[in-house]
């Protein structure tokens, strides 16, 4: 057996699919957003009004630091996309 044999092969690389910004309707949902330390980088905590909090990966090309607050209004949700891969979105902070 080789090395290589039974591992994953990456090829290409992911795509803009989509970018929209985020709706009124899910704004509402929100009691704040704030950029948080993740596993790999930084992420968008959502503070849920009904209780929790969800979590969207920040984009690459954004320049947010931890702890800044998110203005729902100006940010755009990337969907990226890529051959043999399930869709993934990433969050775009806008100033």
């Amino acid at each position: 057996m080789g090395l290589f044999t039974g591992r994953t092969v990456y090829t290409g690389k992911w795509a803009v699919k989509d970018v929209e910004f985020i709706s009124a309707e899910d704004q509402a949902l929100v009691s704040r957003a704030e950029v948080v330390p993740s596993e790999f980088g930084l992420s968008v905590c959502f503070f849920m009004k009904a209780g929790g909090q969800t979590y969207i990966p920040v984009s690459t090309d954004c320049n947010a630091k931890v702890g800044e607050s998110v203005d729902l209004a100006k940010a755009e949700i990337i969907t990226l996309e890529k051959a043999g891969e399930s869709d993934i979105q990433r969050i775009r902070i806008n100033e």
